[in-house]
């Protein structure tokens, strides 16, 4: 009967760690990619409070009339642009 009652506790001790070592993890990964997160958020945000815009924006912010595009020169080199959504962005 000892010995039973020391595995129930050694059961709960390791779901215990278990749980420690899970919420360990997931707040490293929101820490480490709470950046990106944000940023895919607010992505998300502006295209729902724009869907029946027909007007896009330039990768520096300016609004273009719908079917523009913004120069090529507003990317550094080596990126081209790339229209998602409402948003221009340099890829």
């Amino acid at each position: 009967m000892k010995r039973r009652r020391h595995l129930k506790g050694q059961a709960l001790i390791e779901y215990a760690f278990l749980m420690v070592l899970l919420a360990t993890i997931g707040f490293a990964v929101v820490a480490l990619a709470g950046g990106q997160l944000t940023a895919l958020y607010q992505e998300v945000s502006y295209e729902l409070t724009h869907i029946t815009d027909a007007t896009t924006l330039a990768p520096d912010g300016t609004t273009l009339s719908p079917g523009a595009t913004p120069g090529t020169s507003s990317c550094p080199a080596g990126q081209t642009l790339e229209l998602r959504g409402h948003k221009w962005k340099c890829k």
